[in-house]
């Protein structure tokens, strides 16, 4: 935005500030970085805005998985955790895991683990994911290994399900869906939020940056075929 936007932006943000929000805005400013703990089935709350929440849910712990002696394709930074965020704004900070658990999600995405780490998102409960892998939605990691050590081989990873066969006598896509991009932030705000409650489905968030990253997720409805080829070549 330029000068008088920036200025615009300011006299409204003060006038729709009331005393509850600079006393909390304070309490933030003096308040002592803290570490918290979370887990697989976390449920949690974050904020779109000053006045609206969101919901969400841990889904995998990919750190801890591994270290447990779970098989996955390492080709994320960082701690990685795979998390949803439901279809849900409201300006209830109180929402009940067991409403949650009825309402849609998008779809899921990895992301690093600090906005739970550093309690950015507020852990709210804790419920346990279902035993059938099919039954949670895990992105999708497919491709070429790029283990420099063993390149001939080709990978397949959805949660908790790992899979790897002979490069050769094989043949890959030509689009690229090893889907390993992670960063810190939630894969959507309020306005991709809205549209994906009005539409009733993550048609909008399907839609959104269609040419980048959700491009190579093979979830994606316009990756069907690709999926359906890569579900018979790697047997799952």
């Amino acid at each position: 935005m330029n000068v008088d936007e920036f200025q615009h932006f300011l006299d409204k943000w003060m006038a729709e500030t009331n005393t509850e929000d600079f006393m909390e805005i304070q309490a933030f400013a003096n308040a002592k970085r803290q570490h918290c703990k979370y887990r697989e089935g976390d449920f949690f709350r974050f904020k779109y805005d000053r006045r609206n929440y969101g919901y969400g849910r841990i889904l995998l712990d990919v750190r801890k998985f591994m270290k447990n002696g779970g098989e996955f394709w390492d080709i994320l930074m960082g701690k990685p955790l795979c998390v949803s965020v439901y279809h849900i704004i409201t300006a209830d900070p109180n929402v009940k895991i067991t409403e949650l658990q009825l309402l849609n999600s998008c779809p899921s995405q990895y992301i690093m683990d600090n906005i739970f780490y550093y309690g950015e998102a507020e852990i709210i409960g804790n419920a346990p994911l279902p035993e059938e892998l099919d039954a949670v939605d895990y992105p999708i990691m497919y491709g070429r290994s790029i283990d420099a050590r063993n390149r001939d081989k080709i990978c397949y990873c959805r949660g908790k399900v790992y899979r790897e066969i002979p490069l050769e006598g094989n043949k890959l896509p030509q689009k690229d869906f090893k889907n390993n991009a992670i960063g810190f932030s939630l894969c959507t705000d309020k306005a991709l939020m809205e549209k994906c409650i009005k539409a009733g489905s993550n048609a909008p968030y399907w839609e959104k940056q269609a040419e980048r990253v959700y491009a190579r997720d093979l979830r994606n409805p316009i990756n069907a075929r690709e999926l359906e080829y890569v579900r018979k070549q790697m047997e799952v």
